[in-house]
């Protein structure tokens, strides 16, 4: 190091001499001497102060900190000490950062502490000092054998030293304009990080930024500042905590003045822009916080006289000067807005009363037209867009008005756009550019979409004057006009999500329409839906996870059979002609375990009609299942789901409670309250094996498949039984309350209770008795089935060695004369021995046989030859030749 720089380094170390002029008792008031020593350090560490001299310059600053208040004249050389922070501090060796971080942090910190003195100045200059160390990037001056810290350590320890909580609270203090907005600057860089930003919201800095907002003099660099803070608050910091201190009555309010100040000039495209962003952070703040008073500060009101602007004009004093052009802030506007109020009318409850006042279900139902002939107010591409949305927002605005949606002739206006979607008249083809336009593209799907869910949501009201209007509008005829066409377009129904969507929600609006009426449910079958439903029924049930909506297009088409066929005998009928109950049996088979009851709810109800017994009877599975078979399969795989115990092939594991479940068994008998059920009776409602019992029931047990296994024919016991295990299920639980409360029935009542549970207890017993017995038989079966295979085994084996003997001698005869020649004369004296043994007077017996031959084979002087009649020759060779004859001539 050279001797200049020595020098100049070594006249650092006064710090400790400052200090100690400061504090002792001789020179404590010599002001002017202080402030000259205080310009000295300055001024000898104007390229930054040392890592290790800070220690002592926290002490110093901490020392004039505590007496600015008398002394003001420490102000200025304050300031420049504080200017000379804004520098990298400086290091001899590398390792100094990790060394001496604590003693920056600390120094960061008191900066933040020195802002809080109520000097306007130096508040500005600590501000400015943290914002450029932590931001900047200083040059690199050539300081012989000292190098400065790294940005990222800056960065790093200004985030540890929580300064931005310090800065934050300063906006407390009445500052000047310039000020402020030098504090807003600096929070503008530190809230770019997560770690700030938590600082930040500790010193509550969304409240009280937005209440500089407010404050008089207040132009529009302060509010561009100002929300860019927030907005950082809301992307990297807690967005929860953002809200709840902007949902204040205060903050809302001055939010509410802020966005009318800006609807009102969008002069620039800077102040549109920022109009939105605005816009947005309200929107952000009462969907987290939906306590927010926007209905208090009639902010809900001005929003939705905005959002149906132009649609609707209600105050035109006031929105005299606000006007929407085809602009892409503009655009954006119109779409925020009408989020907006969407969102604020499913938070509050009181939100129908203003929804209604202004009017906000006519003014999105004026989007409800083809888009032919479209109004000049936005471009085509850009009304599809607020079209959809528009659709989309009425389906969770609408009903909550149902009456402005009956008087603006929602249902009619809904179902005159699908006809025009159905019929794809005219040239209009759609963009798909919005997030409802998703896959559209060319088509008017989107559209069509958009009304089925709107009227989905409507009937999901149950409002019966709804429901009515849109049955006498002809809704049913169109709706299964509209699955016969996504059922005759193949493949691209069936793979494309958009159609999937809209085939779930036309199956769930015949649902809805039909389930309490049964003039409705003949309507549907009439037109043919009886057919249409059947097929979705037939869909393949492997697809059911696809991701797609396959599952949710099952699921619909059975609710649409549960509610649109049984009721009806007429189109129960119908349903049965089609063969349904047979393809409901086949989806029970094969659909997931929890679509399975809802399948059986359907099976159940079905069965109150006697004609559907016999269908179930005779169904059978590609692998020869009964209905039968079925049932005790589900009923198996759901008490294994339960956790129910049962021992080899499913017999009871016991007596006592024996459908009790694992959760039920360890959760035991808690004390409920009179009116809640108890666990056994949830139960009931919690499986499905109720269902299972329930159809079994409808069926008849005398009904039963004679070719089942031993394992269904135990289980099918259990479920015959299943009332009386569940009834037993009860009154133990009654006895246990009883025990539990400390009562005792009077003699005869417990005698009673005592009857029933051991009445029920024999039940089990004799239902294992029975299915033990069942084993058993199974058993022996198994034994006599053994044995007659062994049986056969055997006779094949006797078989095999005789025909081994036969084939031996032959081998001996061929091969031995001397066994050919004995052969052949035990055959013969068993041929004579066989004739008879005299012959009758006149009777002539001619030989056959030829003698001198040497074999066992019956060989004689006959040879047959096979002719052909003279006839057949001479025929045309293309008929058909008669049957050969033939001819013996004896040699």
């Amino acid at each position: 190091m050279s001797d200049a720089y020595t020098e100049k380094f070594k006249s650092t170390m006064t710090i400790p001499k400052v200090i100690e002029l400061m504090q002792n008792k001789y020179s404590c008031q010599m002001v002017e001497r202080h402030v000259r020593a205080l310009n000295r350090i300055a001024t000898n560490n104007k390229n930054g102060f040392l890592l290790k001299d800070l220690v002592g310059l926290c002490k110093l600053l901490s020392v004039c900190k505590e007496r600015l208040h008398k002394f003001p004249e420490y102000v200025d050389p304050l300031r420049k000490i504080v200017r000379l922070c804004r520098l990298p501090f400086l290091k001899t060796v590398a390792s100094d950062e990790n060394r001496y971080a604590p003693s920056v942090i600390e120094t960061l910190s008191l900066l933040g502490r020195l802002m809080k003195l109520g000097n306007e100045e130096l508040s500005c200059e600590c501000a400015h000092a943290v914002a450029t160390f932590y931001s900047e990037e200083p040059d690199q001056a050539h300081l012989e054998g000292l190098q400065m810290t790294r940005l990222s350590f800056n960065a790093t320890l200004v985030e540890r030293s929580a300064v931005a909580k310090s800065i934050v609270e300063v906006l407390r203090d009445d500052l000047s304009y310039d000020a402020r907005l030098s504090i807003l600057k600096t929070l503008q860089l530190l809230s770019s990080t997560a770690m700030n930003c938590s600082h930040m919201l500790a010193g509550r800095a969304a409240h009280l930024i937005c209440n500089v907002l407010a404050l008089p003099n207040t132009d529009r660099e302060i509010i561009f500042v100002g929300v860019e803070i927030l907005w950082n608050l809301l992307e990297f910091g807690s967005s929860i905590q953002v809200a709840e201190q902007l949902s204040s009555i205060e903050c809302i309010s001055i939010l509410k003045g802020i966005v009318h100040d800006l609807m009102l000039d969008g002069s620039g495209l800077q102040t549109r822009q920022l109009r939105n962003d605005v816009l947005m952070i309200c929107s952000q703040v009462v969907s987290i916080c939906q306590n927010a008073p926007v209905i208090e500060t009639g902010f809900m009101k001005d929003l939705c006289t905005y959002a149906t602007f132009p649609e609707v004009l209600l105050d035109k004093d006031s929105l005299h000067s606000f006007q929407l052009s085809q602009d892409h802030e503009d655009f954006e506007l119109k779409k925020a807005l009408m989020c907006l109020v969407t969102t604020l009318s499913t938070i509050h409850s009181a939100s129908s009363k203003v929804l209604s006042d202004c009017k906000v279900v006519r003014a999105f139902l004026s989007y409800a037209v083809t888009n032919d002939n479209t109004d000049m107010q936005w471009n085509a591409a850009q009304f599809e867009e607020l079209q959809l949305l528009a659709l989309s927002c009425l389906s969770v605005v609408a009903p909550l008005c149902v009456e402005d949606y009956m008087l603006c002739q929602g249902n009619t206006r809904a179902l005159l756009l699908m006809d025009w979607c159905t019929k794809n008249t005219g040239s209009f083809a759609g963009f798909g550019n919005s997030f409802h336009g998703t896959g559209t593209r060319g088509t008017r799907n989107a559209q069509l979409g958009c009304c089925l869910h709107l009227l989905l949501s409507m009937c999901s009201s149950r409002d019966e004057l709804v429901q009515q209007d849109l049955h006498e509008q002809g809704a049913i005829p169109l709706l299964v006009g509209l699955l016969k066409q996504f059922l005759q377009s193949g493949s691209e129904a069936h793979d494309n999500p958009v159609l999937l969507e809209m085939q779930t929600n036309t199956l769930l609006i015949i649902s809805s329409l039909c389930e309490q009426d049964i003039h409705r449910k003949e309507l549907f079958a009439g037109y043919d839906g009886v057919r249409y439903l059947v097929q979705y029924l037939k869909a393949d049930a492997s697809k059911f996870y696809s991701g797609l909506g396959h599952n949710k297009v099952l699921l619909a088409a059975t609710d649409c059979t549960w509610c649109g066929v049984t009721g009806s005998s007429h189109v129960e009928d119908i349903f049965l002609e089609q063969g349904g109950v047979l393809v409901l049996l086949d989806l029970l088979k094969v659909c997931p375990m929890n679509m399975q009851n809802l399948v059986l709810g359907v099976l159940v109800d079905l069965c109150e009609n006697s004609k559907t017994i016999p269908h179930i009877v005779s169904w059978r599975a590609p692998d020869e299942v009964s209905a039968w078979g079925l049932m005790a399969r589900l009923w198996r795989a759901e008490e294994k789901d339960m956790g129910v115990p049962r021992e080899r092939k499913s017999t009871l594991a016991g007596t006592f409670l024996p459908l009790m479940g694992a959760y039920q068994s360890m959760s035991g008998m808690p004390p409920i309250p009179s009116h809640h059920p108890s666990a056994a009776v949830l139960d009931v409602a919690e499986n499905m094996r109720a269902k299972i019992y329930a159809l079994c029931c409808k069926i008849g047990f005398h009904y039963m498949d004679k070719n089942l296994t031993t394992e269904d024919k135990i289980t099918l016991h259990i479920i015959q039984n299943y009332l009386d295990f569940k009834s037993g299920e009860v009154w133990y639980e009654v006895a246990g309350e009883l025990a539990q409360e400390g009562l005792r029935p009077i003699s005869p009542d417990q005698e009673g209770l005592q009857d029933i549970l051991h009445t029920h207890e024999g039940k089990a017993e004799e239902t294992l008795k029975l299915q033990h017995e069942l084993i058993d038989e199974q058993t022996k079966a198994d034994v006599k089935e053994e044995q007659n295979f062994y049986e056969k085994m055997k006779q094949f084996r006797n078989l095999e060695e005789k025909k081994a003997k036969s084939f031996s001698r032959y081998m001996e005869r061929t091969s031995n004369y001397k066994k050919l020649q004995e052969a052949k004369k035990m055959q013969t004296t068993a041929i004579d021995l066989s004739r008879r043994s005299s012959t009758a007077i006149g009777d002539r017996f001619h030989g056959i046989e030829q003698s001198a031959l040497n074999v066992t084979a019956f060989c004689g002087r006959h040879v047959t030859v096979a002719t052909t009649p003279m006839k057949t020759l001479m025929e045309d060779s293309a008929a058909v030749p008669e049957p050969q004859s033939t001819r013996t001539v004896t040699t």
